[in-house]
């Protein structure tokens, strides 16, 4: 019983890196604010920690809580990513269609463009996780810290990867169309990604 809970959170874990919700938007605006290589990748960790971080807050709740509490948060984590996703995107496309070439300044980076994206992904943890959370609650708080230390180090690895591969992908586009389109390009992923998160 509790081996195939287990397991099936192993797949689980796994398979959440390949959302493109989840390492999409990273690959576009990474391309599209020139990161190195190195700064993408540090991004993504960030990233993938603070996903990872706020499912486990929340499975250990919805393991001595109850499935009730995962239940209410539902609507709350798919409305706020998804409306911070979009409005970033929304921006993105507007700040391509008022501005000749689409470039921001050094010190805008960081704040408007990583932290948004962290936010989203903190307030966006991998719900279909949480029933096994709840399901091993009952078998003792070790069950819930194995499962929650397999997810995290699983889903971490996995959007890592997922970027690190995409990112390869990207190197090969024609760089002065990209330069050309980039805001557009960028918005539309995160717009798109935005929705993901709502209906997806």
């Amino acid at each position: 019983m509790i081996s195939s809970q287990i397991g099936a959170a192993i797949v689980i874990s796994l398979l959440h890196g390949l959302i493109p919700s989840h390492w999409l938007p990273l690959v576009a605006i990474g391309k599209n604010m020139h990161w190195s290589r190195q700064k993408l990748m540090r991004t993504t960790l960030f990233a993938a920690v603070a996903h990872a971080l706020s499912t486990v807050i929340i499975g250990f709740a919805v393991a001595f809580l109850g499935k009730y509490l995962g239940e209410k948060l539902e609507w709350f984590t798919h409305i706020i990513p998804a409306l911070i996703l979009g409005l970033l995107g929304i921006w993105f496309i507007y700040r391509h269609y008022t501005h000749h070439h689409f470039h921001l300044h050094a010190h805008h980076k960081d704040n408007d463009i990583i932290l948004p994206v962290l936010l989203a992904m903190f307030l966006s943890p991998c719900l279909e996780i949480e029933g096994y959370f709840f399901s091993l609650g009952v078998f003792g708080f070790q069950w819930v810290l194995l499962l929650s230390v397999v997810y995290f180090v699983l889903t971490v690895i996995s959007m890592y990867f997922w970027v690190f591969v995409a990112v390869k992908g990207v190197a090969k586009i024609n760089s002065h169309k990209w330069e050309h389109n980039s805001g557009m390009i960028t918005g539309v992923v995160l717009v798109i990604s935005g929705v993901l998160f709502l209906f997806g």
